[in-house]
């Protein structure tokens, strides 16, 4: 019995080890091959205001893509996981339910699309966009229940070769279709293609499900519907200032104004802008992502066994690594933003390094908000994530309209947009924490903050003073500014001995050490 037990255990691992591997490599092929179209875009569309048409409607569409993604997969992984032998039935009823909300999102998008352009936007190009670019709303509503049975049913590497496909067909398809010279309406349109196509491949590969018991419609709804508001809250935070952006510059061009073809090409090139400053400014955030998939179950699991005291470790060790990483690279990138700006993109797009010399530091504090989020959650109470998501969004909304109508139209106008933004997220994460050391009476140690802040202060000093001026340059300075946080880290004994092994454990484990 004791064999047969642990050679399941064995089993176990060799399966989750294996699915770690696969989903984490699709994971950072997908990354890399989203920043290569946001790198390649800015080119191939030849200038600003085409390049901020395509970031404006993709903008928009991914929020409702990533909230329906999230919120799919977490439930119908949830639901096949629970009763396998079910999984079958479960798949069938996970399709239907997203063949109808799909099928309701992407209608009202294309139906919509006239009045959210026109109307909203105050940009009529936008209209086409929008309708081909409902097509991939609806083939990702399927495509995530696709992913989320083989989640739930732990084949992960089947999981993870389906997103890399994707990932092939999206990029080849955008690009491609963007470099044949075929605008915007042709890059959306080889994103909307490569949807299709993908979900195609996935429905001949895993099938429809089978009819059988279904898990009660209000049980399902009761469990989706918390996450699409947090979810879409939390998206919503992140990129709802390029929207408003590019509605708030069109409605001041008009008010003092401007015909109204002009006042939406200046707003779509200030888009344009802006996206390329948005591109590097998540990337701190985009590798901090994991550490909430560690956070939840750990706190989780204290949490319920009633350990208070494990689980303020877990707090304090959870949000002092969460700030060591992302000040690693924010701190740099916002020194020598002009730098990273130029290494990127054409000339041109140097508008944007105001902007995101701040939006790199206002995605810490995001991604702080969403770490501190998950610890909340984890404990039982994502009610109060969600509403504090809402509030964030209401506070990034309100503060990016005034600040930009302040600014006007000019040299201030980005940094006046992305100022709101950080504000707002900055807003959000010291709401959540306050939450946080109510709830457990822990948050990072102050004099960890501190030393860590303060190292990061260093670094983008290091940064900002080494010229950027040519390429080669600006790589110099990203490194010196790292070079100098990592060392003020050691210098003022932050980062220690400990710290150092446990890295070392990490990339070189002892042989009979898990």
């Amino acid at each position: 019995m004791k064999t047969e037990r642990a050679q399941q255990t064995s089993d176990q691992t060799r399966t989750a080890g294996r699915g770690v591997l696969s989903i984490t490599a699709s994971k950072v092929y997908f990354i890399l091959a989203g920043y290569a179209v946001q790198l390649l875009l800015p080119r191939l569309l030849k200038t600003p205001e085409q390049f901020g048409l395509y970031a404006t409607t993709m903008g928009a569409v991914s929020i409702l893509n990533n909230v329906m993604i999230a919120a799919t997969i977490q439930s119908v992984s949830k639901f096949v996981s629970e009763n396998r032998p079910h999984a079958p039935f479960t798949y069938r009823q996970a399709l239907k339910t997203q063949l109808l909300i799909g099928g309701l999102l992407a209608s009202s998008l294309a139906c919509g699309a006239p009045m959210i352009a026109r109307n909203f936007l105050l940009d009529a190009k936008l209209e086409g966009l929008f309708q081909v670019a409902a097509a991939v709303v609806f083939c990702y509503s399927l495509y995530a229940a696709v992913v989320g049975s083989l989640n739930g049913r732990q084949l992960f590497q089947r999981q993870a070769a389906l997103d890399m496909t994707f990932t092939t067909l999206r990029t080849a398809g955008i690009a491609g279709a963007a470099a044949l010279g075929f605008g915007v309406i042709g890059a959306i349109g080889g994103f909307s293609s490569a949807a299709f196509l993908i979900l195609l491949t996935a429905l001949l590969v895993t099938g429809f499900g089978k009819s059988g018991p279904e898990i009660a419609w209000k049980r399902w709804f009761a469990f989706m519907v918390p996450l699409w508001a947090y979810q879409l809250c939390l998206n919503l935070t992140l990129q709802v200032d390029l929207i408003v952006l590019k509605r708030t510059v069109t409605s001041i061009g008009l008010a003092a104004g401007q015909v109204q073809e002009v006042a939406a090409l200046t707003a779509s090139r200030y888009a344009g802008y802006y996206k390329a400053a948005q591109t590097f400014a998540f990337v701190p955030y985009q590798l901090i992502q994991s550490v909430t998939f560690v956070v939840f179950p750990m706190v989780s699991a204290s949490v319920s066994s009633g350990d208070l005291e494990q689980t303020r470790r877990y707090i304090r060790a959870a949000l002092r690594f969460t700030l060591l990483v992302l000040l690693a690279i924010a701190a740099p990138v916002s020194g020598a933003a002009s730098g990273v700006m130029r290494i990127a993109y054409p000339d041109a797009y140097l508008a944007g390094s105001g902007a995101l010399c701040i939006l790199a530091l206002g995605t810490v504090s995001f991604a702080m908000f969403v770490v501190s989020a998950t610890i909340i959650s984890s404990a039982g109470k994502p009610a109060v994530a969600a509403i504090v998501a809402a509030l964030a969004v209401l506070f990034v909304v309100t503060a990016n309209v005034a600040f930009v109508k302040m600014a006007g139209i000019g040299e201030h106008t980005l940094v006046a947009a992305a100022a709101g933004t950080s504000i707002g997220t900055t807003f959000a994460f010291i709401t959540i924490a306050t939450f946080v050391y109510r709830t457990f009476g822990s948050l990072i140690a102050l004099a960890s903050a501190v030393r860590i802040i303060g190292a990061g202060g260093v670094g983008f000093i290091a940064a900002y003073f080494v010229p950027h001026s040519s390429f080669v340059l600006a790589l110099a300075a990203l490194a010196a500014g790292f070079v100098v946080y990592a060392a003020a880290l050691i210098i003022s004994k932050e980062v220690g001995a400990e710290d150092l092994a446990a890295i070392r454990r990490i990339i070189r484990p002892r042989a009979g050490k898990v």
